[in-house]
């Protein structure tokens, strides 16, 4: 008999607004990830307030101290927002100096296939676009992977439906789901920028359903009556557990206050009541 194989885990953080973030917030957060022993860290963007170099610093500085691998792709606010000029013609110029050389857009291993999708839009700052091309691309990476993989997208700007008050949402983001889930057989499709934490079921036109997960921020105290967020996933095949880890301003560590529990069906993803 084949022994199962042992759980991945994964941490997903989002949102941390480097140069804006509450008091001790990443060292709180650096413990509690540090506690959790994930092998791979994803961040989804917006790790700066402003895009300037000093805040990619920390940023990076932080992200070396996290325990396993670690990869990270740009959200809106990496992008400058009072310099036009240099939006619209090096918008991600800091973030590829300080952050792009130790990140990849692709990642492949025994359990997960993983493929990251910029969603940034240097003629929008706020919202952000996925060109068909892109998703197209993500799509025949995690295709091409093997039967045992879980195959995950990632961006920074949600995947889900456009919702009002959503802060722009994703232009593209119902093509790139489509092809995302039914072209390359996506189980994840995971995002940040809402600074809110959500999980649901997201079918494709095939009726293949796809894990959606959203993640609030762990260290901006802009929602802060919310509380602060990231998610550990721990993953085996054909299931997926995921845990919401929650911290309000006034306490010192993260609780778990949400559980998950999903399982490979013949249409795809269904959550385990």
């Amino acid at each position: 008999m084949t022994p199962a194989s042992p759980a991945l885990r994964l941490v997903h953080l989002s949102d941390l607004h480097f140069g804006a973030q509450a008091p001790d917030a990443a060292q709180i957060l650096l413990d509690a990830v540090v506690s959790l022993s994930p092998q791979l860290t994803l961040i989804t963007g917006d790790l700066t307030q402003r895009a300037r170099n000093s805040q990619f610093i920390a940023a990076r500085q932080f992200f070396d101290q996290l325990p396993g691998d670690w990869l990270a792709i740009p959200g809106n606010h990496d992008m400058p927002l009072f310099r036009p000029w240099h939006r619209l013609f090096t918008p991600r110029g800091r973030y590829r100096r300080h952050i792009d050389d130790a990140t990849t857009a692709h990642l492949d291993w025994q359990q997960l296939r993983l493929a990251l999708i910029d969603s940034t839009n240097r003629l929008s700052w706020r919202s952000g676009r996925i060109r068909s091309a892109a998703a197209r691309d993500a799509a025949q990476w995690l295709a091409g992977g093997s039967g045992g993989q879980l195959r995950i997208a990632a961006a920074h700007h949600p995947f889900a439906t456009r919702e009002r008050g959503n802060k722009g949402g994703m232009a593209g983001a119902n093509i790139a789901r489509n092809l995302l889930i039914d072209e390359g057989g996506a189980d994840l499709l995971l995002w940040g920028h809402l600074h809110r934490s959500e999980v649901r079921l997201l079918p494709s036109d095939s009726g293949r359903n796809a894990i959606g997960i959203g993640v609030g921020s762990p260290t901006s105290g802009r929602h802060s009556a919310e509380g602060l967020f990231f998610h550990q996933l721990d993953v085996t095949a054909g299931h997926v557990h995921l845990v919401v880890w929650r911290r309000h301003m006034a306490e010192s560590l993260f609780h778990p206050v949400g559980n998950h529990r999903f399982v490979l069906g013949p249409t795809g993803w269904q959550a385990v009541v």
